[in-house]
Protein backbone atom coordinates (compact mmCIF):
# COMPACT_ATOMS: atom_id res chain seq x y z
CA UNK A 1 0.00 0.00 0.00
CA UNK A 2 2.81 2.40 0.85
CA UNK A 3 4.52 1.67 -2.48
CA UNK A 4 1.35 2.47 -4.43
CA UNK A 5 0.83 5.71 -2.53
CA UNK A 6 4.47 6.68 -3.09
CA UNK A 7 4.22 6.07 -6.83
CA UNK A 8 1.04 8.12 -7.02
CA UNK A 9 2.74 10.94 -5.12
CA UNK A 10 5.71 11.10 -7.49
CA UNK A 11 3.49 10.84 -10.57
CA UNK A 12 1.67 13.91 -9.32
CA UNK A 13 4.95 15.69 -8.59
CA UNK A 14 6.05 14.89 -12.15
CA UNK A 15 2.93 16.54 -13.53
CA UNK A 16 3.56 19.57 -11.35
CA UNK A 17 7.17 19.77 -12.57
CA UNK A 18 6.03 19.60 -16.19
CA UNK A 19 3.42 22.30 -15.64
CA UNK A 20 5.99 24.48 -13.86
CA UNK A 21 8.41 24.22 -16.79
CA UNK A 22 5.65 25.34 -19.14
CA UNK A 23 4.68 28.21 -16.86
CA UNK A 24 8.27 29.40 -16.54
CA UNK A 25 8.33 29.95 -20.30
CA UNK A 26 5.22 32.12 -20.30
CA UNK A 27 5.36 35.91 -20.36
CA UNK A 28 3.57 36.42 -17.03
CA UNK A 29 6.21 34.44 -15.15
CA UNK A 30 8.91 36.90 -16.20
CA UNK A 31 7.32 39.40 -13.82
CA UNK A 32 7.51 37.06 -10.83
CA UNK A 33 10.49 37.56 -8.53
CA UNK A 34 12.85 34.61 -8.25
CA UNK A 35 13.00 32.44 -5.16
CA UNK A 36 16.66 32.84 -4.26
CA UNK A 37 16.51 30.16 -1.58
CA UNK A 38 15.19 27.60 -4.04
CA UNK A 39 17.89 28.54 -6.52
CA UNK A 40 20.49 28.32 -3.77
CA UNK A 41 19.33 24.84 -2.72
CA UNK A 42 19.64 23.59 -6.31
CA UNK A 43 23.10 25.14 -6.76
CA UNK A 44 24.33 23.77 -3.41
CA UNK A 45 23.28 20.22 -4.32
CA UNK A 46 24.91 20.43 -7.75
CA UNK A 47 28.15 21.95 -6.43
CA UNK A 48 28.61 19.42 -3.63
CA UNK A 49 27.72 16.33 -5.67
CA UNK A 50 29.91 17.29 -8.63
CA UNK A 51 32.77 18.28 -6.33
CA UNK A 52 32.76 14.83 -4.70
CA UNK A 53 32.61 13.12 -8.09
CA UNK A 54 35.36 15.26 -9.63
CA UNK A 55 37.69 15.52 -6.63
CA UNK A 56 37.19 12.22 -4.80
CA UNK A 57 35.78 9.69 -7.26
CA UNK A 58 37.61 11.22 -10.25
CA UNK A 59 35.29 9.56 -12.73
CA UNK A 60 36.65 9.21 -16.26
CA UNK A 61 34.83 9.89 -19.54
CA UNK A 62 34.24 6.23 -20.32
CA UNK A 63 32.51 5.55 -16.99
CA UNK A 64 29.12 3.86 -16.87
CA UNK A 65 26.72 5.70 -14.56
CA UNK A 66 23.44 4.62 -12.98
CA UNK A 67 21.14 7.42 -11.79
CA UNK A 68 18.63 6.17 -9.21
CA UNK A 69 15.35 8.08 -8.84
CA UNK A 70 16.18 10.27 -11.82
CA UNK A 71 13.04 12.42 -11.59
CA UNK A 72 12.84 14.87 -14.51
CA UNK A 73 16.40 13.96 -15.51
CA UNK A 74 18.51 16.76 -14.03
CA UNK A 75 21.38 14.53 -12.89
CA UNK A 76 21.01 12.01 -15.72
CA UNK A 77 21.39 14.71 -18.36
CA UNK A 78 24.37 16.26 -16.57
CA UNK A 79 26.12 12.86 -16.42
CA UNK A 80 25.29 12.03 -20.04
CA UNK A 81 27.07 15.19 -21.17
CA UNK A 82 30.25 14.06 -19.42
CA UNK A 83 30.27 10.25 -19.59
CA UNK A 84 29.77 7.60 -22.23
CA UNK A 85 26.79 5.68 -20.86
CA UNK A 86 24.03 6.58 -18.40
CA UNK A 87 21.15 4.41 -17.22
CA UNK A 88 18.42 6.29 -15.34
CA UNK A 89 15.57 4.75 -13.39
CA UNK A 90 12.52 6.01 -11.54
CA UNK A 91 9.46 4.27 -10.10
CA UNK A 92 7.20 6.93 -11.63
CA UNK A 93 6.20 6.52 -15.29
CA UNK A 94 5.37 10.21 -15.45
CA UNK A 95 8.84 11.14 -14.23
CA UNK A 96 10.46 8.90 -16.84
CA UNK A 97 8.34 10.45 -19.60
CA UNK A 98 9.33 13.93 -18.47
CA UNK A 99 13.01 12.96 -18.23
CA UNK A 100 12.95 11.45 -21.73
CA UNK A 101 11.41 14.66 -23.09
CA UNK A 102 14.07 16.79 -21.37
CA UNK A 103 16.89 14.55 -22.68
CA UNK A 104 15.47 14.77 -26.20
CA UNK A 105 15.72 18.55 -26.05
CA UNK A 106 19.45 18.13 -25.33
CA UNK A 107 19.82 15.68 -28.26
CA UNK A 108 21.44 13.07 -26.00
CA UNK A 109 21.63 9.50 -27.29
CA UNK A 110 23.65 7.84 -24.53
CA UNK A 111 20.78 7.79 -22.01
CA UNK A 112 18.64 4.76 -21.21
CA UNK A 113 15.54 5.55 -19.12
CA UNK A 114 13.63 2.77 -17.37
CA UNK A 115 10.71 2.50 -14.95
CA UNK A 116 12.10 0.54 -12.02
CA UNK A 117 12.01 0.28 -8.23
CA UNK A 118 15.29 0.80 -6.36
CA UNK A 119 14.69 -2.27 -4.17
CA UNK A 120 14.19 -4.52 -7.24
CA UNK A 121 16.77 -3.54 -9.84
CA UNK A 122 16.45 -5.48 -13.08
CA UNK A 123 20.07 -4.74 -13.92
CA UNK A 124 23.23 -6.88 -14.25
CA UNK A 125 25.75 -7.46 -11.47
CA UNK A 126 28.80 -5.20 -11.21
CA UNK A 127 27.80 -3.08 -14.21
CA UNK A 128 28.36 0.53 -13.10
CA UNK A 129 31.35 2.64 -12.11
CA UNK A 130 29.13 5.12 -10.27
CA UNK A 131 25.65 4.79 -8.82
CA UNK A 132 24.14 8.21 -8.12
CA UNK A 133 21.34 8.20 -5.55
CA UNK A 134 20.17 11.71 -4.66
CA UNK A 135 17.31 12.05 -2.14
CA UNK A 136 15.84 8.62 -2.89
CA UNK A 137 16.39 6.24 0.04
CA UNK A 138 14.95 8.77 2.47
CA UNK A 139 11.60 8.23 0.74
CA UNK A 140 11.67 4.45 1.22
CA UNK A 141 9.47 3.94 4.28
CA UNK A 142 9.55 0.15 4.60
CA UNK A 143 12.73 -0.92 6.40
CA UNK A 144 12.96 -4.23 4.51
CA UNK A 145 12.72 -2.42 1.17
CA UNK A 146 15.33 0.08 2.38
CA UNK A 147 17.78 -2.70 3.25
CA UNK A 148 17.08 -4.51 -0.04
CA UNK A 149 17.67 -1.28 -1.94
CA UNK A 150 21.10 -0.82 -0.37
CA UNK A 151 22.12 -4.38 -1.23
CA UNK A 152 20.85 -3.86 -4.78
CA UNK A 153 22.98 -0.72 -5.10
CA UNK A 154 26.01 -2.73 -3.98
CA UNK A 155 25.21 -5.60 -6.33
CA UNK A 156 25.12 -3.50 -9.50
CA UNK A 157 28.28 -1.51 -8.63
CA UNK A 158 31.61 -2.63 -10.07
CA UNK A 159 34.35 -3.70 -7.68
CA UNK A 160 36.11 -0.52 -6.54
CA UNK A 161 33.20 1.43 -8.02
CA UNK A 162 31.26 4.00 -5.99
CA UNK A 163 27.75 4.71 -4.71
CA UNK A 164 27.04 8.36 -3.94
CA UNK A 165 24.15 9.19 -1.62
CA UNK A 166 22.69 12.62 -0.92
CA UNK A 167 20.18 11.92 1.85
CA UNK A 168 18.77 13.00 5.16
CA UNK A 169 21.20 11.11 7.39
CA UNK A 170 21.80 13.00 10.64
CA UNK A 171 24.15 11.97 13.42
CA UNK A 172 21.12 11.33 15.62
CA UNK A 173 17.38 11.41 14.95
CA UNK A 174 14.78 12.60 17.44
CA UNK A 175 12.07 12.09 14.85
CA UNK A 176 11.88 9.06 12.55
CA UNK A 177 9.02 9.91 10.20
CA UNK A 178 7.48 12.88 8.44
CA UNK A 179 4.80 12.84 5.76
CA UNK A 180 7.48 12.54 3.06
CA UNK A 181 10.61 11.25 4.80
CA UNK A 182 11.86 8.21 6.64
CA UNK A 183 14.78 9.45 8.72
CA UNK A 184 17.69 7.08 9.35
CA UNK A 185 21.01 8.07 10.88
CA UNK A 186 24.35 8.10 9.13
CA UNK A 187 25.43 5.22 11.39
CA UNK A 188 22.51 3.13 10.13
CA UNK A 189 23.43 3.83 6.51
CA UNK A 190 27.09 2.95 7.09
CA UNK A 191 26.21 -0.25 8.91
CA UNK A 192 23.87 -1.53 6.19
CA UNK A 193 26.25 -0.62 3.37
CA UNK A 194 29.02 -2.54 5.14
CA UNK A 195 26.76 -5.59 5.06
CA UNK A 196 26.48 -5.03 1.31
CA UNK A 197 30.31 -5.09 1.06
CA UNK A 198 30.68 -1.36 0.68
CA UNK A 199 32.78 0.95 2.85
CA UNK A 200 32.38 4.65 3.54
CA UNK A 201 35.30 6.57 2.00
CA UNK A 202 34.07 10.17 2.18
CA UNK A 203 31.25 12.24 3.64
CA UNK A 204 30.28 15.84 4.14
CA UNK A 205 27.38 17.80 5.61
CA UNK A 206 25.27 19.70 3.09
CA UNK A 207 22.72 21.75 5.02
CA UNK A 208 24.34 23.12 8.16
CA UNK A 209 22.34 26.28 7.39
CA UNK A 210 19.01 24.47 7.92
CA UNK A 211 17.97 26.64 10.91
CA UNK A 212 18.44 29.68 8.66
CA UNK A 213 16.76 28.33 5.52
CA UNK A 214 13.98 26.23 7.05
CA UNK A 215 11.25 28.87 6.90
CA UNK A 216 12.05 29.71 3.32
CA UNK A 217 12.29 26.14 2.03
CA UNK A 218 9.89 24.12 4.17
CA UNK A 219 7.17 24.09 1.51
CA UNK A 220 9.51 24.10 -1.48
CA UNK A 221 11.06 20.83 -0.31
CA UNK A 222 7.92 18.95 -1.32
CA UNK A 223 7.41 20.71 -4.64
CA UNK A 224 9.03 21.58 -7.94
CA UNK A 225 6.96 24.75 -8.21
CA UNK A 226 9.23 27.69 -7.36
CA UNK A 227 6.72 30.46 -7.89
CA UNK A 228 4.99 30.74 -4.53
CA UNK A 229 7.71 29.97 -2.03
CA UNK A 230 9.64 33.16 -1.55
CA UNK A 231 10.38 33.20 2.14
CA UNK A 232 7.80 31.57 4.40
CA UNK A 233 4.98 31.21 1.88
CA UNK A 234 3.11 33.35 -0.61
CA UNK A 235 2.04 36.47 1.25
CA UNK A 236 -0.30 38.98 -0.33
CA UNK A 237 0.67 41.55 2.30
CA UNK A 238 4.30 41.63 1.18
CA UNK A 239 5.48 42.42 -2.32
CA UNK A 240 7.34 39.75 -4.33
CA UNK A 241 10.30 42.12 -4.49
CA UNK A 242 10.57 42.32 -0.69
CA UNK A 243 10.16 38.56 -0.30
CA UNK A 244 12.77 37.97 -2.96
CA UNK A 245 15.14 40.37 -1.19
CA UNK A 246 14.69 38.48 2.10
CA UNK A 247 15.32 35.19 0.34
CA UNK A 248 18.44 36.53 -1.34
CA UNK A 249 19.89 37.78 1.95
CA UNK A 250 19.14 34.43 3.58
CA UNK A 251 20.74 32.55 0.69
CA UNK A 252 23.94 34.62 1.01
CA UNK A 253 24.15 33.81 4.72
CA UNK A 254 23.37 30.13 4.08
CA UNK A 255 26.14 29.97 1.49
CA UNK A 256 28.75 31.12 3.99
CA UNK A 257 27.59 28.50 6.49
CA UNK A 258 27.28 25.58 4.08
CA UNK A 259 30.37 26.19 1.95
CA UNK A 260 32.71 27.29 4.74
CA UNK A 261 31.61 26.04 8.16
CA UNK A 262 30.48 22.68 6.79
CA UNK A 263 34.14 21.93 6.03
CA UNK A 264 34.86 22.07 9.75
CA UNK A 265 33.89 19.61 12.53
CA UNK A 266 30.58 21.51 12.75
CA UNK A 267 29.51 19.40 9.78
CA UNK A 268 28.55 16.86 12.44
CA UNK A 269 25.44 18.99 13.08
CA UNK A 270 24.23 18.87 9.48
CA UNK A 271 20.91 17.12 8.92
CA UNK A 272 21.61 16.09 5.32
CA UNK A 273 24.77 14.32 4.16
CA UNK A 274 26.63 13.24 1.08
CA UNK A 275 27.88 9.72 1.76
CA UNK A 276 30.32 8.11 -0.70
CA UNK A 277 30.76 4.35 -0.55
CA UNK A 278 33.24 2.17 -2.44
CA UNK A 279 32.53 -1.42 -3.41
CA UNK A 280 35.12 -3.68 -1.80
CA UNK A 281 37.27 -5.68 -4.21
CA UNK A 282 37.28 -8.84 -2.06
Amino acid sequence: MVEIETKDHWNLVALEAENSQTALRSEKWKKVARNWLADYADKRARDFVLNVINEVVKLNKSAKVLDIGCGPGKWSIAFAKQHSSVTAIDSSKNMISLAEANAKKENLRNLDFRVMNVSKLDLPNEAYDLVNCVTVLQHVFDDSDWRRAIHELGRVTKKNGHVLLFEVAPSFALRRRTSNLSIRTMKEYVSEFEKAKMCLVHWRGVDLSLPVTYLGLKRYAASFNKRVYYFMSERESLTPQLLSFLSRCTALLAGIIDYKLAETPLSFLSFGRILLFRRMSG
